[in-house]
């Protein structure tokens, strides 16, 4: 058969394949290799079509190398074969395993073979690749003109033997090859430096590195691109070729790429990253690449950052007409390069750095003399204002003070272009991530290039937008800490108050900020920082004077209101009414003064009596109708949330109306609040709390500590009042009660005094008389008078022993039917000695008794003892105040149906008239004072104050006439 091996013994086909493998082991020629195969394939087998192609793996086809074809034409050999997806020579390729075809003429996969199969009348064929581990260095077609003719196994040995030792003296001489191709980048970029140092201009240094660069690398053309950052572009500055393709000369618009056509490619150099694209291999994921290629009219692009101190300068680019694969040595050489030229770059513009190195020291310095001097600082913003923006071509300059209380940043200075708006001031508290993101930047401003495509100060982005800004710099006033300086400290981080100021610089244009610039906003932002801090610390002390001066005029506003009802005071006033009449004054006024002092829109005062159940709405001042409460409002102290939790809370209790529970919500409903502080109303820890002081204000307020310890004292302040003002009614209470029982006693003892002494007198003459007596009829009648005087003596002593056992302590009163005819007779009879001895006449007018229908009795309810005295006591201050002669007349008559009056009046001659006037104005007199009506004056309120708890009234009034008028009015007893 024509595809056979010839016929030779074992002997011959071992030497033969032996000679052949030495040759492949020991040769370095590949058109040797060739030819050796060749001839051993001739040699040893009967094939009427060879063929050898070796692989082009980055061109990714064969180019053939010789063989043997039937009619000994062998140009259709030596041809290029590319390699497309699905033919026989590429399976070969990338399965590395060999293919049978059983007729080449007819396989549609055949490619160009399949017309060659044809002209060479070639059916079978087998291709064997020439393989070295996974890689293919080859591929070997053998052919027949018989139908599917396939080696036999001892021939696919042979051919495999000799097929692989091929394959490994390729790969041994690609190796060799590949280590003399093989660049040195450290000479290159050693012989770069050298070069550097006899040079001198940057633009020099740019276009050593380029040359350089693209010597090493072999590109189609090497540019060198530098930023603008004002503007936001790179422009070609340096290239290997006058004029790149696609771009015009230097310094034509056309040689520029703005940021916005690079999209992440810009991206990445910022982020100091190599950017490597191909034909089918890119570092980078964007449709903007594709746009990028097409304006420098390249397939293949290396580009390696200029980065100085994390400052884009530009980059340094190597590009490519055709698709080309970029070897690891080439991108880390790239990146040296673009190194050395950052480095290279400040010494090219040490002379302009140097002079703006000092016109920002005068600009810092100047800021620095005007803080520590007596200069004015609104001149020295305004004049820092207009050197910064001068220095940094910008337009915009803000410098904000935070407020804690506010939750805002308030405009201190701000300088911006002619025909913009001005920017309202305060601007709104910035967002929690922004306010870390300035925090942790070390001191470093947080820089926007293009607020466009910025989340960051989103909170400002609106107002600023409208004033035109879009692109800035906001440093934080306040200086970074050292972290060694303290470390106990806790972290500032969470701390809102760490931001005690901000400097913001913009610009209307979308711009890069340089480092340099950076630095200097940072300089300028901490100096002006002093300025701010000088301002804050002198507020806190203004702060601390008007705390100095809410605690001094809250004292004055709590002990006006309540001493204010002093005065007003009147006797006849309940000792329970009466602290309700100061509490609400003193609640209204606290309320009022807390709500000036804390400038808060609403404030409360929700109060209760100890064991009660329930409190109420003792005072509230609403700055406007949305922070208005519900003064009718019943609150359930002791199931209440919020009240609870405030008497629990050792301080002042801070919520937000959504922490608020539905049972709280029903009495504290008011739309407009948002924040709220309340804090408890009790002196001591084992007294018992009197209330609860509210504040609110809208949502986002905040309160400072200030504020807080303000609210604590006054608060502390109420409820000390609040308890003196109780203290002191119970006290008034017990002083009027135990006054009147002390009257009332002094008056009974008098009496029983009288009573007693009287009949122990009469008794001694009664026993006298019997003795001297011997007629039995007046002994009887000495003895039923001697009884009599017995009986009143111990119903004297049955009424005292009452008196002593009943009222010790507190009067009380019985509801008894007096008859006013004996009520005025007993009267009389108690005060026949006093109106004998002061030698005054004393007329009793009653003209009720026309009035009264036959067998009716005129009587009064109250309590009979205590009215005897209260009468007596009316008829002996008229007789010490009248002159002998004088008259006193009593007087008494019906007042409607259910009330009688009774009068005693006389001329009052010896009166003086401070005491009525002493009596009429009620306790609102200093106890203190020494007075000689004090006396009298006090026993009549006593008298008034008795009859109001019999259910009557006293009054004492003087006439026109000079006559004095004493009347009580009684409620009349039941028939």
């Amino acid at each position: 058969m024509g595809h056979e091996q010839r016929p030779k013994d074992s002997d011959e086909q071992i030497a033969g394949l032996e000679r052949v493998l030495q040759i492949l082991r020991e040769e370095e020629d590949v058109e040797v290799l060739m030819e050796t195969t060749l001839g051993y394939l001739q040699a040893e087998f009967d094939w009427r079509l060879i063929w050898i192609g070796l692989y082009d793996r980055q061109a990714h086809r064969l180019f053939g190398k010789g063989g043997m074809t039937p009619n000994g034409d062998l140009s259709f050999l030596k041809q290029r074969f590319s390699l497309s997806p699905g033919d026989l020579l590429e399976q070969v390729v990338i399965e590395l395993q060999p293919v049978e075809v059983p007729d080449l003429r007819s396989s549609s996969r055949a490619g160009e073979w399949r017309k060659a199969a044809q002209t060479f009348n070639i059916q079978g064929a087998t291709l064997f690749p020439l393989r070295y581990k996974d890689r293919c260095y080859g591929v070997v077609l053998l052919g027949t003109d018989q139908r599917v003719a396939r080696p036999n196994s001892g021939e696919k040995t042979q051919l495999a033997i000799v097929f692989g030792a091929l394959a490994t003296a390729l790969y041994q001489i690609e190796k060799d090859w590949q280590r003399e191709q093989v660049k040195r980048p450290d000479e290159s970029l050693l012989a770069l430096i050298s070069q550097f140092r006899e040079l001198r201009s940057l633009d020099r240094y740019l276009q050593a590195a380029v040359e350089q660069a693209h010597e090493f690398i072999e590109p189609t053309r090497t540019n060198v691109y530098w930023f603008e950052g004002e503007r936001r572009y790179f422009w070609r500055r340096v290239s290997n070729r006058q004029v790149a393709p696609g771009l015009g000369g230097l310094g034509r618009a056309a040689s520029g790429i703005t940021v916005q056509d690079l999209g992440d490619f810009y991206q990445a150099l910022a982020g100091e990253e190599i950017v490597w694209i191909g034909e089918s291999h890119s570092s980078l994921k964007t449709e903007l690449t594709g746009r990028l290629m097409q304006q420098i009219r390249a397939r293949s692009l290396l580009a390696a950052p200029i980065v100085l101190e994390g400052e884009l300068l530009g980059f340094l680019a190597v590009e490519a007409s055709e698709a080309r694969i970029w070897q690891d040595n080439e991108k880390h050489y790239l990146r040296g390069v673009a190194q050395l030229v950052a480095l290279t770059a400040p010494l090219s513009q040490m002379e302009e750095r140097i002079e703006q190195t000092e016109l920002d020291r005068d600009l810092t310095a100047g800021i620095a003399r005007a803080i520590y001097s007596d200069a004015d600082w609104e001149a020295t913003l305004k004049n820092t204002a207009e050197q910064l923006c001068s220095r940094l071509k910008c337009e915009y300059f803000l410098l904000l003070l935070y407020g804690e209380e506010q939750n805002c940043f308030e405009i201190v200075c701000q300088n911006l272009p002619r025909n913009r708006r001005v920017v309202p001031s305060p601007l709104l508290a910035l967002d929690a991530a922004d306010v870390l993101a300035l925090q942790e930047a070390g001191g470093e401003p947080l820089a926007i290039e293009n607020w466009e495509k910025d989340s960051r100060l989103g909170a400002w982005r609106e107002v600023l937008a409208e004033a035109g800004v879009r692109s800035l710099l906001a440093s934080s006033t306040r200086a970074k800490k050292s972290e060694g300086a303290n470390p106990h400290r806790k972290s500032e981080v969470k701390n809102r108050k760490s931001i005690e100021g901000l400097l913001v610089v913009g610009h209307s244009a979308t711009r890069t900020w340089k480092r340099a610039e950076r630095e200097l906003v940072r300089v300028v932002s901490q100096q002006l920082g002093l300025i701010l801090h000088s301002w804050q610390q002198s507020s806190e002390i203004d702060k601390y004077r008007q705390f100095e001066r809410s605690i001094a005029e809250g004292l004055a506003v709590l002990q006006h209101s309540g001493e204010e009802q002093f005065g007003q005071q009147k006797s006849v006033t309940s000792p329970v009414v009466l602290p309700e009449l100061r509490l609400q004054k003193l609640d209204r006024n606290f309320a009022q003064h807390l709500s000036q002092t804390l400038s808060c829109p609403l404030s409360a005062v929700i109060t209760w009596n100890p064991g009660e159940e329930s409190g109420a709405i003792a005072a509230a001042v609403a700055a406007n109708p949305v922070f208005a409460l519900n003064t009718e409002a019943v609150i359930p102290v002791g199931t209440d949330p919020l009240i609870q939790q405030t008497l629990s809370t050792a301080g002042v209790l801070q919520q937000n109306t959504s922490q608020l529970q539905l049972a709280t919500k029903r009495w504290l409903r008011s739309p407009g609040i948002g924040e709220i502080l309340a804090v408890a109303l009790r002196t001591a820890p084992d007294h018992a709390p009197a209330g609860i002081v509210l504040v609110a204000d809208a949502p986002g307020r905040q309160w400072s500590e200030l504020s807080l310890n303000l609210l604590c004292s006054m608060a502390d302040q109420l409820a000390w009042w609040h308890r003196y003002l109780a203290v002191q009614s119970a006290a008034d209470a017990q002083r009027l009660d135990l006054e009147m029982l002390n009257w009332y006693k002094q008056r009974r003892f008098e009496d029983f005094y009288r009573i007693f002494g009287a009949g122990v007198k009469e008794l001694g003459e009664l026993s006298q008389s019997i003795l001297q007596s011997a007629k039995e009829q007046k002994d009887a009648l000495k003895t039923l008078r001697y009884q009599q005087v017995l009986r009143q003596i111990g119903n004297a002593l049955g009424s005292a022993h009452l008196l002593l056992k009943q009222e010790q302590w507190r009067l009380q009163f019985g509801q008894d039917a007096v008859l006013v005819s004996a009520w005025l007779r007993r009267s009389l009879d108690r005060t026949a000695s006093a109106v004998k001895q002061s030698e005054v006449l004393l007329e009793v007018n009653t003209e009720t008794a026309v009035s009264l229908r036959a067998g009716q009795t005129l009587s009064v309810r109250a309590d009979s003892i205590k009215l005897d005295l209260i009468l007596c006591e009316l008829l002996i201050v008229a007789c010490r105040r009248s002159s002998a002669g004088q008259k006193i007349e009593i007087r008494s008559q019906l007042l409607g149906g259910d009330l009688l009056e009774l009068s005693v009046i006389d001329s009052g001659q010896k009166c003086d008239r401070d005491l009525i006037s002493a009596f009429n104005g009620g306790s609102g007199t200093d106890v203190l004072a020494v007075s000689a009506n004090r006396s009298i004056v006090q026993n009549l309120l006593i008298c008034q104050r008795a009859i109001q708890l019999m259910g009557g009234n006293f009054s004492v009034e003087m006439l026109e006439n000079n006559l004095i008028v004493a009347r009580l009015v009684l409620p009349l007893a039941s028939s």
